[in-house]
């Protein structure tokens, strides 16, 4: 059999994101709302079957687009061959003669807090069990995705959704919202470990109390994110990016606080605000471009990761064939 895939692969943000106490296993408490977005990669699977015996054989390359880094590693530690070999190996096609070739055209700068690497490994996984006839709601695929990364779980269902455990354990759906979004990141990214150590080393002993989300709908999540303070000791231009977009006009106000829209996206390095308009989302796109980061805009989304069967997921769509322009 040989078969074609292309899949969605959207980023994400944190609308509210809440770490607690460092647990046993070395990871933190985390209770997370994440929203899909509409910026995203696109992955594409091509796949083929040989003989029985054989071992499973992946080859990845990557494309960057749009001001992207290119992220210099080996196949084998790219999370997206590491999804693909995980599932073959828990549902036992690791030496049925599989091939899998994956292009991922990169649009989601990495280290950015926008999960993109945890995106591409929910569309692998969603292409490989394509591939092997595994259903998608399969305990073993969750089972694969936790263990690849937090985050990725999350992609497998998209939208917008309460995340609490270590971050991968689904508590709720919220009714996402569709609403533009400007994301702003200066050179260089936030590596994840190295916030977390920040923060330890911030709260030490002294855990912060648990903020919650009671809210049933994302538009009235209060945007929260209690590893930013870490993240900004990490890389201080962080708090130069947050403090210009808070100044901005055209930038939604917190229904609640009055507070502009505007976070750091996980651990970082990028930061979004929500827009009152798409046409005020270009004008901060284009502004933040003139001072040297890298900026892009782009809508809230239903959307997980998906194969594209006849057109992309969402109404609203960027970077292929988009409605909306990706600046």
């Amino acid at each position: 059999m040989n078969r074609t895939l292309t899949v969605f692969s959207p980023a994400k943000v944190n609308l509210h994101l809440f770490i607690g106490a460092k647990r046993a296993d070395g990871y933190h408490d985390a209770c997370s709302v994440m929203h899909a977005l509409t910026l995203h990669d696109t992955v594409t699977v091509a796949c083929e079957q040989g003989a029985q015996g054989e071992p499973i054989a992946v080859d990845v390359r990557c494309s960057v687009h749009g001001g992207v880094e290119s992220l210099d590693i080996a196949r084998e530690d790219n999370i997206a061959y590491k999804a693909i070999v995980a599932l073959a190996d828990e549902c036992g096609f690791s030496e049925a003669g599989w091939k899998f070739f994956v292009h991922i055209d990169k649009h989601i700068p990495h280290a950015a807090g926008l999960g993109g690497g945890s995106s591409n490994a929910a569309a692998a996984l969603v292409a490989a069990c394509r591939a092997f006839g595994v259903d998608m709601q399969d305990e073993r695929v969750l089972s694969v995705a936790s263990k690849l990364g937090a985050d990725v779980p999350f992609f497998l269902r998209g939208g917008c959704a309460q995340l609490v455990g270590r971050g991968d354990v689904f508590e709720r759906e919220l009714v996402p919202m569709n609403a533009p979004v400007v994301l702003v990141r200066p050179d260089g990214g936030v590596s994840t470990a190295a916030a977390y150590r920040a923060f330890d080393e911030v709260t030490g002993e002294l855990h912060p109390k648990a903020v919650g989300v009671s809210a049933e709908r994302a538009r009235d999540v209060s945007l929260y994110n209690n590893l930013a303070v870490a993240s900004e000791a990490v890389m201080p231009e962080l708090v130069e990016v947050r403090q210009w977009l808070q100044g901005r006009q055209g930038i939604a106000r917190d229904a609640v606080t009055g507070e502009p829209c505007v976070l750091l996206s996980g651990s970082g390095s990028a930061t979004f605000c929500v827009c009152e308009s798409m046409n005020a989302a270009y004008s901060i796109v284009s502004a933040a471009k003139l001072r040297g980061w890298w900026a892009r805009s782009c809508s809230f989304a239903s959307a997980g990761v998906r194969i594209v069967e006849g057109r992309m997921p969402g109404a609203a769509r960027t970077n292929v064939g988009a409605v909306h322009k990706s600046w």
